[in-house]
């Protein structure tokens, strides 16, 4: 067995285990459907709310949360911020229709490792699983550009503040 060289990424496990928590029926069923439908991954559990996963998901630990961030009761922002405390090394991953500033540096900074819109296609869905596992920042290209504007404009008034 090979030791991870200093500065590596963990190897990326197989299969993929992949927790849903999503409260909109038929988008939960689809991606349940694409998750358990591809070899290398497996479902652990779909949740319809933040609440129903943090009961259930001690008893079947996945590598990759995906959550909603829209969620009723425990928003998925407030509800990464409590998986990350409770399982630190869980990978959590938001899918959202939300672009906006505001919700896209409260998840980060609540602890996801990525940032997805829900238009999001398939394919490209199984990457970022795989990415996020792997020790990567999956981001969908509209978010990293405002991730990118919000930095540059904080370096900005960082520095007429001087």
């Amino acid at each position: 067995m090979m030791e991870n060289q200093p500065g590596t990424a963990p190897p990326t496990p197989s299969p993929i285990k992949v927790a849903i928590i999503e409260d909109q029926r038929n988008i939960r069923e689809c991606l349940l459907f694409l998750v358990s439908g591809t070899e290398g991954f497996l479902c652990t559990g779909s949740y319809r709310s933040m609440e129903e996963a943090l009961d259930k998901l001690p008893h079947a630990m996945p590598h990759v949360v995906l959550s909603d961030i829209g969620l009723p009761g425990i928003s998925g922002i407030k509800g990464v911020r409590i998986l990350k405390e409770r399982y630190p090394d869980l990978v959590v991953l938001m899918l959202t229709v939300y672009s906006d500033d505001e919700r896209i540096f409260d998840a980060i900074c609540a602890g996801a490792v990525g940032y997805l819109l829900k238009k999001t296609p398939p394919a490209r869905l199984l990457e970022c699983l795989k990415e996020a596992a792997a020790g990567g920042a999956p981001m969908s290209p509209e978010v990293a550009r405002r991730v990118i504007e919000l930095f540059r404009d904080l370096r900005q008034s960082e520095r007429a503040d001087h």
